[in-house]
């Protein structure tokens, strides 16, 4: 009889697991547990389903463009989790009770969607994470920690070739620091780094421009008075048609007023256009900036120097490396990369990546890749900073990467019904190889099978 309906299809870009492949994943967690565990790092569990505002309120860069989110009935605006690192931290300093580190593991599916035509979008759009978060020390030492503990997991799982490739925003952001720019100068600049990387330096200049970050002529004094002026005026305006509320009415902790004020000296802020330019052609020049750990270090110092920025704030950079190699990390297993970008922007220190030579030579995967988010609990809405740090795996990566066999763990013993004399027989047939720790299947007629075997017992396939 021919079916009235069309088969329904995978989603685009989700993938199925089959016995092997969840075999093989099992393995890898477990001996990831086991290397994370020794670490003195415990297990902890999130929600799947979170509220967006976790993801975006300082997630930002291309994470928020790719979470899967709606209205669910309740009437929250919620999102799949595309990763798991603000969840654990949230749920982590709810919890903390001292003042010691707190170290927690983790794994589970994320999911991130990317548009076809997107530079993401043959990815698969759920993959699995597995990872770690060190939350309290803001030492090098516990940069140090997390790197070496990413190696170390891959060494449990016998990848070869595996290296670290290192960048650092706090760097970047003490760089930027002697230039004398607003905050919102300097983050539009981080955010292109990696467009800076490729060599866009005149793309990200005609962005600048078009932001009103280099204007050929300064504002002056009275007209960026004057700009703030009709700023609040404009504020006013939208603010007593009555979306807000009038004047003198207190919202929340803080007065209309005090809102206008804050806004119109936010939009109204200028940046000096010959130091922003100084800055952009500095961060174009480190952004180029990577290689084995010593010549880069190197390399940066010069970029710096040429640019009239103290040269000794790569020591920040250098520290991390020097802790790493403290923890065991050969310095020939760690690249600098000064053009290493995140597409989550939380990050405030070193950031990384981790991969084999034989995954770079592929399709330069990374197999991983975290870093440090000092600011993050803050911008959750908290009152207070944890140094923190962490990173993860793509588990479905490092799978890929393993060579391991399953096949000789999944041997079944089937017994046949016919061969035994009854299902009965056959049932406890099967239940006798089962106390003994052998897998064992009932071999029923209607499978299409049969058996080979001659007495009541069940055969090895």
């Amino acid at each position: 009889m021919i079916s009235n309906y069309e088969p329904i299809r995978r989603l685009p870009n989700m993938q199925d697991a089959g016995p092997s492949e969840l075999a093989k994943r099992d393995h890898a967690v477990t001996k990831l547990r086991s290397v994370f565990g020794l670490r003195g790092y415990d297990r902890a569990e999130t929600p799947i389903l979170e509220q967006t505002e976790l993801y975006l309120r300082k997630s930002g860069g291309t994470l928020s463009s790719r979470l899967y989110g709606f209205t669910e009935p309740g009437g929250y605006e919620v999102s799949l989790r595309p990763e798991f690192t603000a969840a654990i931290l949230r749920q982590t300093i709810d919890d903390m009770t001292g003042s010691n580190a707190v170290r927690i593991m983790y794994d589970g599916p994320v999911f991130r969607y990317a548009s076809p035509e997107d530079e993401d979008g043959l990815k698969t759009r759920q993959f699995t994470q597995l990872g770690a978060e060190l939350i309290g020390p803001c030492s090098p030492g516990a940069d140090g920690e997390i790197i070496a503990m990413s190696l170390e997991g891959l060494n449990s799982l016998e990848i070869a070739d595996t290296r670290v490739v290192l960048g650092h925003v706090g760097v970047i952001a003490k760089a930027l620091e002697a230039f004398d720019l607003s905050e919102r100068a300097k983050s539009f600049l981080i955010a292109n780094i990696s467009e800076l990387k490729k060599g866009g330096l005149n793309s990200v200049l005609e962005k600048a421009e078009t932001l009103g970050f280099a204007h050929e002529t300064a504002v002056t004094q009275a007209q960026a008075s004057d700009n703030k002026s009709q700023i609040e005026e404009k504020i006013d305006r939208v603010l007593t048609d009555g979306i807000v509320g009038p004047f003198g009415q207190n919202i929340g902790p803080r007065t209309v007023e005090d809102i206008v004020a804050r806004l119109s000296m936010k939009l109204s802020e200028t940046d000096d256009p010959d130091n922003f330019k100084k800055a952009l052609q500095m961060l174009s020049d480190i952004a180029q900036v990577n290689g084995v750990a010593d010549k880069a270090l190197e390399n940066a110092r010069k970029v710096l120097s040429r640019s009239s920025v103290d040269p000794t704030i790569i020591s920040i950079c250098a520290n991390v490396i020097a802790s790493a190699q403290v923890e065991g990390v050969p310095i020939e297993q760690i690249n600098i990369d000064f053009g290493l970008a995140r597409g989550i922007t939380y990050y405030t220190g070193m950031i990384f990546d981790i991969y084999s030579k034989q995954n770079d030579s592929q399709s330069h995967q990374t197999l991983g890749g975290g870093g440090r988010y000092d600011g993050l609990t803050r911008a959750l809405g908290y009152d207070y900073d944890f140094p923190s740090l962490g990173f993860a795996y793509n588990l479905d990566a490092l799978v890929a990467c393993q060579q391991l066999n399953t096949k000789s763990s999944n041997n079944t013993y089937f017994v046949s019904p016919e061969n035994c004399g009854s299902v009965q027989a056959a049932v406890r047939e099967a239940g006798k190889l089962r106390a003994a720790g052998k897998r064992a299947a009932v071999e029923y007629k209607n499978n299409g099978a049969t058996s080979s075997s001659v007495e009541c017992q069940g055969e090895n396939r």
